[in-house]
């Protein structure tokens, strides 16, 4: 599990966010809700260790954050930033390699290639493997980059006998940027997958419905604090909806399944 205890972040003199704590749950689809300047992307980075709290603390499971090596840490979590840009022609397959520095000294073994291999495979861009990375299009580049992430904290192998898989954490910032309907959904059913295989997934969504559809905790931040947390989506009410979001929310009703349709 991931704990954050009355974490604080500043900007300058700007009060981000304010005595923030949050439990994300183990083996679920967690997703951080709330409009833009509400303070989830910094949320992100303080539960992943890219950035510091002014005060209070992070943990995982029974460990503070900050006790953590840098290796140790890179081999259970990993990061989907909204966008990454490379200025060197790398091909794609060595893009993917980028996520198990971690677990290796100077030259990948047979095992991390082939993790690597099937990574893309998993993603559907095997054959752009030898591709330079800035020659693909945005939503390519996401889907090389959700492919490194998944190779660096891959799971997807059967544990040794008598041992149990490490418990892993993916991080999603935003992650359907830049890509279309078809690989948007692609890509959270791959994240969605990985809760069968001891990983926890939190993931910062920008439209509600897509939220509800995967989610299984929720989030809603409001101007740096905690509006809401549940893991029912009945308990997300037009009331909290319309006053985070300032927009007129009205529930429907799609075959016995509810969605929201919101204007201003």
């Amino acid at each position: 599990m991931v704990e954050l205890r009355d974490v604080s972040y500043r900007a300058g003199q700007v009060l981000i966010l304010d005595a923030v704590s949050v439990r994300f749950r183990p083996g679920r689809f967690n997703v951080i809700l709330g409009p833009n300047g509400a303070g989830k992307s910094t949320l992100l980075r303080l539960a992943t260790g890219l950035a510091k709290p002014a005060s209070g603390e992070v943990r995982y499971d029974d460990r503070r954050l900050d006790s953590l090596e840098w290796t140790e840490l890179a081999r259970m979590r990993a990061v989907l930033s909204q966008r990454v840009d490379l200025a060197f022609p790398l091909p794609s397959i060595d893009v993917v390699m980028m996520g198990r520095y971690p677990h290796y000294d100077r030259v990948p073994t047979v095992h991390d290639r082939d993790i690597v291999r099937r990574a893309l495979e998993v993603v559907g861009m095997t054959d752009k493997a030898e591709q330079p990375y800035p020659t693909l299009s945005g939503g390519e580049q996401q889907k090389v980059q959700l492919a490194r992430v998944l190779a660096q904290i891959w799971n997807y192998d059967e544990p040794a006998a008598g041992t149990r898989r490490p418990h892993r954490f993916l991080f999603l910032d935003e992650p359907t940027t830049n890509l279309d309907l078809h690989y948007q959904i692609h890509l959270l059913d791959v994240a969605r997958a990985l809760l069968d295989y001891e990983c926890t997934v939190v993931a910062i969504l920008h439209d509600v419905n897509v939220a509800l559809e995967y989610g299984g905790h929720f989030v809603l931040l409001d101007r740096g604090r905690v509006a809401l947390e549940t893991e029912e989506p009945e308990a997300i009410t037009r009331e909290e909806l319309e006053r985070i979001f300032r927009v007129r929310a009205r529930r429907l009703d799609d075959d016995g399944r509810a969605f929201w349709r919101f204007a201003l």
